[in-house]
């Protein structure tokens, strides 16, 4: 050992006692397991592969559950818009005694006119 490493552990310039060099050896015993056990785990692809398949299926849970939650405000506000709509329709299409007002019912009669004119004009297309 140089005079410079034997100042630094201490001891200038007189040899390491016995209980240095065993701690120094227990030091680098442990160093060395801690570096065997990173480089053990970076080989070890299954448990690897392993680990970010669940860390993606937990984030895939977590997307799923977030995004059920967003579906379902949606769905109770769309029921809500719906009875509202359907509340104002029926208010529109009726007067106060909850009978259909006459437009309603010229244009309800239209559209059944229309519908069977078409269906006549098809079924006359296909016996020609």
């Amino acid at each position: 050992m140089s005079t410079e490493q034997n100042t630094s552990n201490g001891s200038n310039g007189a040899k390491p006692d016995v209980e240095e060099i065993q701690a120094t050896i227990e030091q680098t015993r442990q160093e060395l397991g801690e570096t065997v056990d990173a480089l053990t785990a970076k080989m070890d692809v299954k448990s690897r592969t392993k680990a970010r398949f669940e860390d993606t299926k937990q984030r895939a849970t977590v997307k799923l559950n977030e995004t059920k939650g967003q579906a379902s405000v949606k769905l109770q506000d769309a029921k809500v818009k719906s009875s509202q709509l359907t509340a104002q329709a029926k208010q529109s299409a009726t007067d106060d005694a909850g009978k259909p007002k006459p437009a309603v019912l010229a244009g309800a009669g239209g559209a059944v006119t229309a519908v069977v004119a078409l269906v006549s004009l098809v079924l006359w297309r296909k016996r020609r």
